[in-house]
C-alpha cells in the first residue's frame, strides 16, 4: 500500500463510493446488476479489486460491533480463497 494512499486515485474512488453507499436509499442488488454492464475486463477488474477489499477487511485490527460481521465473514472468505483461491487474468 502507497504510504501516502490519501494523494491517489484510488482513494478518490473509494471516497466516491463511500459516498454513494452512505444513503439509506443505496441498493447493493442495483449495484451488483448494473456491474454486468461493464466490459468483462472490467468486471475482472473489479473483482480483484473486491477481493482485495475482503483481504485487508479481514486482518483490519480496528474492530467494533459496527464492522465486527463484516470482518468476521471477511476471515472466512478469505480461509475459503487460502484453501480454494484462483488466479484471476487480466485479459
Amino acid at each position: 500500500m502507497d504510504k501516502n494512499v490519501n494523494q491517489t486515485a484510488e482513494f478518490q474512488l473509494a471516497k466516491q463510493v463511500e459516498n454513494g453507499i452512505n444513503s439509506f436509499c443505496f441498493n447493493p442488488s442495483n449495484f451488483a446488476a448494473a456491474v454486468l454492464t461493464m466490459h468483462p475486463t472490467l468486471q475482472q477488474s473489479l473483482y480483484r479489486t473486491i477481493k482485495e477489499c475482503i483481504k485487508v477487511m479481514a486482518n483490519n485490527n480496528y474492530i467494533d460491533e459496527r464492522n465486527r460481521a463484516s470482518h468476521e465473514e471477511a476471515k472466512a472468505i478469505m480461509a475459503y480463497l487460502d484453501e480454494n483461491e484462483r488466479y484471476i487474468p487480466f485479459i
